[in-house]
């Protein structure tokens, strides 16, 4: 897997997308009920880990559509620092949009304290509230377990 740090939007139907803001912002003006969704998840593969964000567009009661993006990068040193990583991605995704209505940031970090990643999930979901967005984690964050999940497998 080789390395890749200047990754670009791609949606399925569409191929890729240069300005994911502007395009975000087309789809709101086209879908004014519908509501908007970034997340992240990552995959470990040996010494390199293969980050997907996706910005999930749901068009209430006809559907999710995506774009997403892929990176991948080192390996870091421990589960925490991945996990990390990925709070850091999803909310650098939805920066690009800020201001273009409310977005969610969905965390693949679980708010059961049974689960090890749970040691995330207050500061997380802080970060991200704190900067004005609405933040979620496991089981409510559909975003990142689902719709970035499938990009990096």
């Amino acid at each position: 897997m080789k390395s890749s740090t200047n990754p670009t939007f791609r949606s399925h139907q569409e191929g890729t997308i240069l300005e994911p803001r502007e395009y975000v912002a087309q789809w709101l003006k086209a879908h004014p009920q519908g509501k908007v969704f970034v997340g992240c998840d990552s995959k470990v593969r040996g010494k390199r880990t293969k980050y997907s964000t996706a910005i999930c567009l749901w068009d209430i009661g006809r559907g999710v559509s995506e774009i997403y993006k892929n990176e991948v990068l080192p390996t870091p040193p421990d589960k925490f620092s991945r996990l990390w990583a990925e709070v850091e991605k999803a909310v650098a995704a939805a920066e690009l949009l800020r201001g273009l209505c409310e977005i969610t940031v969905h965390v693949d970090i679980n708010s059961n304290p049974k689960y090890r990643s749970h040691q995330l999930y207050d500061a997380s979901i802080g970060l991200i509230n704190s900067l004005g967005f609405q933040g979620a984690g496991k089981p409510n964050s559909w975003a990142a377990s689902c719709g970035a999940h499938r990009h990096c497998q």
